[in-house]
């Protein structure tokens, strides 16, 4: 065991080791109105450091901090570190200022943050209005677009109230486009100033969107509620809503035109984006029985599923196979997704000679709204001649077979065994073996160790309980958000595994109407739509009153009633 653990930790170290070290400086906004305050924070990732020291601050009053925070993550088997320290400043006096560089040592190595601008404005004499007060807006990246390109829609709230609900009333559809619902920043609350005001500002719904054909696409305008607490009474009850007011809003529609890409060359990958490409060096000197092995790895942020092998000239005297796709991979976060493809190309020699080779990846670059070629020139390969001996089959005389009897006769043989009573008691040993083969084999099916699956299954109510005790110790510190985080997960993960839906890739309504599909009776649906909407909602209101332990027995009770 402590083989295996030694293991573990030295792979973590080798993955935080050979990601890229990053010390940079955050703020929460950029622009902010007279008297209002500020949030910066000093970020390391991926390593440790020593001897940090904040910048002087001139211009600012230090309100707050150091606070530090440490966090690791791994996503997508990417092992992520981070250390930051934070600090509540208020700026003196309006117009522009500079946040200085902070600093921190890094194995003997000085690190330095960039510095950070901000402006100071008047704020506006008047409040805003009530129907301005909190809105909701749907921005893209692109209104115009080409098909196979990546665009982002966010829905974004602006508040000066206390928000402490919010619910998207309508199912969300992008007829005409491929679409990815991406992960939200955990610290994504941010401020803008409109017409002097100072709104807070959370992106509460971000979506790649790719188009699939040309043409005009609206999307449609949805519905949200929004709970407002009442007169800041810090007092809030969550199943009984007399402390909020609910408050229904309309976000406007938006519409995006798709174009379609001028002619290309019969060389174009169908990549749609912003790429770059990396291409392995083969090795230099090699016979005419051995084939060139090139690997070609796309990284870019389209469709991946458009972009094909790459096509490239050879020099003659060189064979090319069909390429093979050897890594396909995609990555989510918070910025929208990228992918990344490594083809395999076999190249092979008719003949020696020295060869120089020049790797070709076309793509439509949407930042210039034309194509782009890039290209890498390999070091002359040198092919010698080899063995080239072919495989020589040695040919065998033609047989003759006899012709088929036209009778058969049968004779019994003499001293035949079969009443032998040794042959009796073989019969029998050989009969009782096969009935006990046959019922272990039954038994290690229904045990489920010839299934993966079925173990899975097995296990799902076992695996299920050990999250909920894994919460009980959010719920002992009345860490709500983290408490209702892992029952979301744990309910989540054992539909996953009981039922083989994706319950963590789905919304709400689709995994109702998965599980309704898998015969699970509308009591128990009920309930776990209930707990699923209560958990998510509370995401929304971490300060709020909310009964864990409640919470915690009706998840338990809902995996025991799932298991019947």
């Amino acid at each position: 065991m402590r083989f295996y653990l030694i293991i573990c930790l030295l792979g973590v170290t080798t993955l935080l080791s050979a990601q890229k070290v990053k010390f940079y400086a955050t703020t929460d906004a950029s622009k902010i109105v007279e008297g209002s305050y500020l949030s910066v924070e000093f970020t390391l990732e991926q390593t440790e450091g020593t001897n940090f020291r904040p910048p002087n601050f001139k211009g600012f009053e230090v309100v707050s901090g150091p606070s530090t925070s440490n966090s690791t993550s791994i996503i997508n088997g990417r092992v992520s570190k981070k250390i930051s320290y934070s600090y509540g400043l208020q700026p003196k006096g309006i117009g522009k200022k500079t946040i200085g560089p902070a600093s921190i040592s890094v194995k003997g190595k000085t690190l330095k943050t960039q510095t950070v601008n901000i402006e100071v404005v008047k704020g506006s004499n008047k409040s805003a209005s009530a129907d301005k007060q909190v809105f909701i807006k749907a921005e893209l990246t692109d209104t115009s677009a080409f098909v196979g390109q990546q665009i982002i829609l966010n829905y974004k709230l602006y508040t000066v109230l206390d928000i402490r609900s919010i619910n998207f009333n309508t199912e969300l559809e992008f007829d005409g486009f491929y679409a990815e619902e991406l992960r939200r920043s955990r610290q994504d609350v941010q401020r803008e100033i409109i017409d002097g005001i100072e709104y807070y500002t959370k992106s509460l719904k971000t979506i790649a969107l790719f188009p699939q054909q040309t043409g005009t696409y609206s999307i449609d305008p949805i519905s949200v509620t929004v709970g407002i607490s009442k007169g800041g009474n810090t007092r809030r009850s969550f199943f009984f809503n007399s402390q909020l007011i609910q408050k229904r809003i309309m976000v406007d529609g938006i519409s995006v035109y798709v174009n379609n890409l001028p002619p290309s060359s019969s060389n174009f990958s169908g990549a749609v984006g912003r790429y770059r490409m990396s291409v392995n060096k083969p090795k230099r000197s090699i016979t005419t029985d051995e084939a060139i092995v090139v690997n070609m790895e796309i990284t870019g942020n389209g469709d991946s599923k458009t972009v094909n092998a790459p096509k490239w000239n050879l020099p003659d005297g060189l064979e090319m196979y069909d390429p093979n796709v050897i890594e396909d991979e995609v990555f989510s976060s918070t910025k929208g997704i990228t992918h990344r493809k490594t083809f395999e190309y076999l190249i092979v020699a008719k003949e020696p000679g020295k060869y120089s080779l020049k790797p070709t990846f076309e793509y439509f670059d949407v930042d210039s709204s034309a194509y782009r070629s890039l290209e890498k020139s390999l070091p002359r390969i040198t092919v010698i001649q080899g063995s080239n001996n072919p495989n020589i089959i040695e040919s065998k005389p033609d047989v003759e077979l006899a012709g088929i009897f036209e009778t058969t006769k049968l004779k019994k043989l003499a001293g035949s065994s079969s009443k032998s009573p040794l042959a009796w008691i073989l019969l029998i040993f050989g009969l009782i073996g096969a009935i006990g083969i046959f019922l272990y084999t039954n038994h290690l099916k229904k045990s489920g160790k010839f299934d993966p699956d079925l173990i899975r299954k097995n296990k799902a109510y076992s695996v299920a309980i050990r999250r909920l005790e894994g919460s009980k110790s959010f719920m002992d510190n009345n860490q709500s958000k983290e408490f209702h985080e892992e029952i979301i997960r744990a309910l989540k993960t054992y539909v996953t595994d009981k039922y083989d839906i994706p319950a963590l890739h789905i919304n709400r309504s689709e995994l109702i109407d998965r599980l309704r599909e898998a015969n699970v009776t509308d009591t128990l649906l009920g309930s776990l739509q209930g707990l699923l909407k209560e958990s998510e909602m509370a995401m929304y209101a971490p300060s709020a009153d909310f009964d864990l332990k409640s919470s915690y027995n009706a998840a338990v009770e809902l995996i025991a009633g799932l298991e019947k």
